[in-house]
């Protein structure tokens, strides 16, 4: 898979993932009850709509985010509903009903409590449970975005995939098997980098409101980016298979051009070979031509054993010629 593939899914992962924390116009009117009369005795005036805000802030944020408002609300009366908002310091120890003397804590335990105020270990435990609790919701809303993620990874590798191994087997480089295992290899892959920048990218982004505002704000220059890459990552395919049969060419011309080269080296040596052959010739025709002859049959033997040496010198046998003897020339004496 290559870094544009890569990069690619990762953007378009990106830009699918929507992360919405609820606001008091999202919420249902049970929710919104809780937020603005929690904790507050009958007949006390409830909270203002700032106080109520500060209320739903005092929930996890990954505890009331979704995808939309609707997702939000259930999210956050799902929180709700065993909780209670607790007082740290008690009303009958004249504490306010003001967000910043409340807590979100379990219904058993406020009530376990009584009319006692909250100690700092209580308090320290609380805020322990807060922490948890958004990171177990930031978990939960990755593992939740992860598939879709997953799926737009895989959608986005695939084609350029599928269109990268095509043209390697229409160079002869690989097989049609070894390409389709590279496919589903690479969109595997593609698969993952998506899944695991949505889990990444939604578990931060339920955690911390303000980076799921950014997020918001950039998913359509996430989008084109994708895009843009894609269509950039579409070219430089058939640029990259273009340039590699250039390549294919060039190198089968030099494999010609050597091929070729190496012939004519052969040539040239025969030719040199056959001029030097030659030129021996020559000379053993001129000691032939300018020996002495001398007269009689003594004479004849002497030049026809000459002519032999020169003959078997040269590498020719009685196959090559039939003047030619199979065996030694006897030697004739003059009679005494």
């Amino acid at each position: 898979m290559s870094d544009e593939q890569e990069h690619n899914s990762a953007f378009n992962a990106g830009a699918n993932i929507n992360v919405q924390h609820a606001q008091l116009q999202d919420l249902s009117l049970s929710a919104a009850r809780r937020l603005y009369k929690g904790g507050i005795r009958p007949g006390e005036p409830i909270r203002t709509r700032v106080q109520a805000q500060e209320m739903l802030d005092k929930i996890p944020p990954s505890q009331r985010a979704g995808i939309d408002g609707k997702f939000a609300d259930v999210s956050t009366q799902k929180y709700l509903s065993d909780k209670h908002a607790s007082h740290i310091k008690p009303h009958s120890k004249g504490g306010s009903n003001n967000p910043n003397n409340i807590k979100w804590e379990n219904a058993k335990d406020n009530i376990a409590r009584g009319d006692k105020t909250m100690t700092w270990q209580e308090k320290m435990r609380l805020d322990a449970k807060w922490q948890f609790d958004n990171l177990t919701g930031a978990v939960k809303a990755g593992f939740q975005a992860a598939p879709l993620g997953a799926a737009v990874g895989a959608v986005t590798a695939a084609p350029f995939s599928l269109l990268t191994n095509a043209l390697r087997v229409v160079r002869g480089e690989i097989s049609a098997q070894e390409a389709t295992t590279a496919t589903l290899k690479d969109t595997v892959m593609g698969g993952a980098v998506g899944g695991a920048t949505a889990f990444a990218t939604t578990a931060v982004a339920a955690a911390c409101p303000p980076i799921a505002i950014a997020l918001t704000a950039a998913a359509p220059v996430l989008a084109v980016v994708g895009t843009a890459g894609m269509v950039y990552e579409f070219f430089k395919i058939l640029d990259d298979h273009r340039q590699a049969v250039r390549n294919y060419y060039q190198s089968l011309t030099q494999q010609e051009l050597e091929h070729l080269q190496a012939i004519e080296n052969e040539l040239i040596y025969e030719h040199q070979k056959n001029l030097e052959f030659l030129a021996e010739t020559e000379t053993i025709n001129q000691e032939i031509t300018n020996r002495p002859i001398a007269p009689g049959v003594e004479g004849a033997m002497q030049r026809l054993r000459e002519s032999v040496a020169i003959a078997q010198s040269l590498g020719l046998t009685s196959a090559d010629s039939k003047l030619l003897p199979d065996s030694q020339i006897p030697h004739f004496y003059p009679k005494q």
